[in-house]
């Protein structure tokens, strides 16, 4: 059954963008076709308003779009966020980190390919609000959305692991009783959570409403009270709308539970909140089992990226090295383990000492990490509007969220230490109107700009700050430096995206078979976005041609040359400039047999018609 929205949150209009961007691509491609229309949709005013504001803006979207929620399919997917304990993915958002995976597709599969399709899986119903924070590994087919109200999807774990997110205590008739939000043990079992088993059920942080609990969520927000503490405060879906929610809740709970789990909204509020919410239903779908994957910090891309391969592949790797969209080329190697290698482009050997993160260099010279340290390197624009590369250089455990008086950590060390071995004011690092209690490494000048991406390797002294120079130090000062949170807003998420494209486009040339023939080939519109992002297109055509002669379907390669021409029927040379000088000998023979001689200004339809009208044998 089909679903008329695919809703994904974000932060602000610039994430939004770039999240639309990428969905668009999608399309495109011919993926999400379950989905009538897809939208993406911000937090109002740049203000950050939770996972509960933000469910409630969605519904607004659909009813300016329709005339009631009756009847819709809709999917919410909540990924607004800043992605600060993951500072080399900030720019592109969790949803879109690249993730393991050997999927024959023109793109590199993300965090949103490996989850969404999960949620459109659902059974149907009408409105599912999900995380986009964490891969949920489950079997949608053991759901059923049939009760009327919310019904939370949940799983048996031990009482350690529930307390730090929600849990959900049933009834025997399959209702909830009450909502507990990241109870400690005790709390749990003075709740009566903790079953006979010793198990806890955790919600997994998937949940669906029937029309009437949505729009008795919009009525109970309608007032100008609670309009308000959603642009001040911020309201979670979790801890000011579930806790409400339970046949045994009580306003007391409800107060308690909100303001433990960090509510400041006014309580006249939430005793208004909490008698329009009250009365709507919670029910629990308990699952057999469900395992989450978190890639939120750079230690996780590590431990949950080789979880996900042995899941993937049923066995350890042999090698604890995760490389992904990086291309390998002669001369180039990775040497380490336990590493997260993404985005790369190596000529030369990369030497990794353990538990590192390098994401978009281009290593052209041997190159080593120490244990611990991360190297990621984004494009974008100067505070000048000038084209620079950001260097950032950190620690596999750093604190970007902590400030200092919560001990940040910086290059592995204590933020303020690292400052006072180079000998560098706070004055030079923070605005001086920037609180104490909220300086930290998010918000710190400490990454500079350079503008070649190669200079990087002048900036590895950072990660070993007590032997640096006193003229490295000196550098630094005097280095046009970016915060993190500048860099999240000046990074250019196309050149992001293009980088990745253009590696995954190198792999389907040097790897055709595993992306060209067997069961599930890329399709046609595929291909022809892997050739558009080619760097080497002529190269990339040539040798495909060589290997759908022997080994593949020419329709596939003929009709994404067709996709490429567009509305217009251009020459071939326009659309594959060099194709000729790029052929074997034997490949410009096969293909002139079939098509004719290649000549100027032969239109590329003709040429691809008279490809796909001949048989793949050998010349």
């Amino acid at each position: 059954m089909p679903w008329d929205y695919l809703i994904v949150t974000a932060a602000n209009e610039l994430q939004a963008a770039a999240y639309g961007a990428q969905i668009r691509t999608r399309r495109e491609l011919g993926q999400l076709s379950q989905v009538r229309e897809a939208l993406v949709v911000p937090d109002a005013g740049g203000c950050r308003i939770g996972s509960g504001g933000s469910t409630l803006q969605c519904l607004k979207e659909v009813l300016r779009r329709e005339a009631a929620l009756q009847h819709l399919r809709i999917l919410i997917v909540h990924a607004g966020g800043d992605s600060r304990r993951l500072p080399a993915y900030s720019p592109c958002g969790k949803i879109f980190v690249p993730l393991p995976g050997d999927v024959p597709s023109a793109l590199t599969p993300t965090l949103f390919d490996r989850l969404v399709p999960a949620f459109l899986d659902l059974p149907p119903g009408q409105i599912v609000v999900a995380a986009g924070d964490a891969l949920i590994l489950f079997d949608p087919s053991e759901v059923s959305f049939q009760r009327d109200g919310i019904t939370a999807l949940g799983v048996a774990v031990p009482p350690e692991e529930a307390a730090r997110h929600g849990v959900l205590c049933p009834n025997p008739d399959g209702g909830v009783r009450l909502y507990l939000q990241k109870p400690s043990i005790p709390e749990q079992a003075r709740a009566g959570a903790i079953r006979a088993d010793g198990w806890s059920m955790l919600d997994i942080g998937v949940m669906h409403l029937d029309a009437n609990a949505a729009t008795c969520l919009l009525r109970a927000f309608a007032t100008p009270a609670a309009q308000a503490a959603i642009q001040s405060h911020g309201i979670d879906l979790y801890r000011e709308i579930c806790c409400a929610l339970g046949t045994d809740a009580t306003f007391a709970h409800y107060l308690t539970a909100a303001r433990s789990s960090g509510s400041h909204v006014d309580e006249p509020v939430l005793a208004a909140l909490f008698d329009e919410l009250h009365s709507i239903p919670l029910n629990l779908q308990p699952l057999r089992q469900c395992h989450f994957l978190h890639f939120g910090s750079s230690r996780q891309l590590i431990s949950s990226g080789l979880e996900l391969i042995t899941r993937d592949r049923g066995a350890p790797p042999s090698h604890t090295t995760i490389e992904i969209s990086s291309e390998v080329q002669p001369g180039g190697r990775i040497d380490g383990t336990d590493s997260w290698v993404e985005g790369c482009r190596l000529q030369a050997p990369l030497t990794l000492h353990g538990r590192n993160v390098v994401v978009g260099a281009d290593i052209a010279e041997p190159f080593e990490l120490p244990e611990g340290g991360c190297l990621d390197i984004s494009s974008g624009l100067g505070r000048q509007g000038e084209p620079v590369c950001f260097v950032r250089y950190y620690g596999v455990d750093d604190t970007f969220k902590h400030s200092i008086a919560q001990h940040a950590t910086f290059c592995g060390q204590p933020l303020a230490d690292w400052l006072r071995v180079a000998g560098v004011p706070d004055v030079e690092i923070w605005s001086r109107y920037t609180p104490e209690a909220e300086r930290t490494l998010w918000n710190a000048r400490v990454f500079p700009a350079e503008k070649e991406p190669g200079a990087f390797v002048h900036w590895r002294w950072m990660l070993d700050i007590s032997h640096a120079t006193s003229e490295q130090k000196r550098s630094f000062l005097s280095a046009d430096r970016y915060s993190s949170a500048e860099i999240a807003q000046r990074a250019d998420q196309d050149a992001f995206h293009s980088r990745r494209a253009a590696i995954r486009a190198c792999e389907i040339r040097r790897s055709p078979a595993r992306f060209l023939a067997g069961d599930s080939p890329i399709s046609a519109r595929e291909l022809a976005f892997a050739l558009q992002n080619s760097a080497e297109i002529a190269l990339m055509t040539a040798d495909l041609l060589a290997f759908v002669r022997e080994h593949a379907d020419l329709e596939l390669l003929s009709a994404a040359i067709d996709i490429l021409c567009g509305e217009g029927d251009p020459p071939l040379d326009a659309i594959v400039p060099g194709l000729t000088a790029n052929l074997s000998p034997a490949t410009k023979a096969w293909v002139e047999s079939r098509c004719g001689p290649l000549r100027p200004g032969q239109p590329a339809r003709e040429w691809s018609a008279r490809l796909r009208g001949a048989p793949a044998a050998n010349c």
